[in-house]
């Protein structure tokens, strides 16, 4: 079980990115959050976590490899990393077909390991517990935590179909999504670094 802590101080432990994702929240009452947690930090293994647990090594070692091949040659490196973004988007879209989250509309987020803040519909209490679903659009990967309200603020300047400002901390989430998640904020990251460098 992976205990995060508080969204303020996540600012300094985990990068920060702005993302555009899938997001599946709901209420938990206290009945329910033992037995959400437990779920949570110990999630049955299937074939497609493995599939998405294999090719997420795959592209850490590669990412390694060009990092160390752009030392001396740059411009393969960079062929490389066109090459890499190229099968990502390739597996993103099949991945993103075969997810049931298909329905759901996107959300501008502000995201991190250790939390998640966006614009909501529905209005939740402060310190109240939620499960929030994730689908990280750029790999087409789920992740699922537990998290708590931080602040939950009605805005004037935001759509009306929108107007709470949701910020979240996670305080549950198996040592697998958080590594995910983690990984993804750093892809997305160095990708903002690299467009800006054109």
């Amino acid at each position: 079980m992976e205990n995060m802590s508080e969204f303020n101080s996540d600012r300094r432990e985990f990068f920060r990115i702005n993302d555009t994702v899938f997001v599946e929240i709901s209420a938990i009452d206290g009945k329910e959050l033992e037995h959400r947690v437990t779920a949570i930090s110990n999630p049955v293994p299937n074939d497609t976590n493995l599939a998405q647990q294999q090719f997420n090594e795959l592209t850490t070692s590669l990412t390694h490899i060009i990092d160390q091949i752009s030392q001396s040659d740059r411009e393969t490196a960079r062929a490389l990393r066109l090459l890499d973004e190229k099968i990502n988007l390739i597996a993103s879209t099949v991945q993103h077909q075969q997810n049931i989250a298909d329905h759901l509309d996107t959300t501008d987020v502000n995201l991190s390991g250790g939390g998640i803040a966006f614009l909501s519909a529905e209005e939740y209490a402060i310190k109240s517990p939620v499960e929030i679903r994730i689908e990280l659009s750029h790999s087409g990967t789920f992740i699922t935590a537990i998290a708590n309200v931080i602040a939950c603020d009605k805005l004037d300047d935001t759509p009306e179909e929108t107007p709470y400002y949701l910020r979240l901390a996670f305080s549950h989430m198996s040592e697998h999504d958080r590594n995910l998640l983690v990984k993804h904020t750093l892809s997305r990251q160095a990708q903002a670094l690299r467009i800006a460098q054109k």
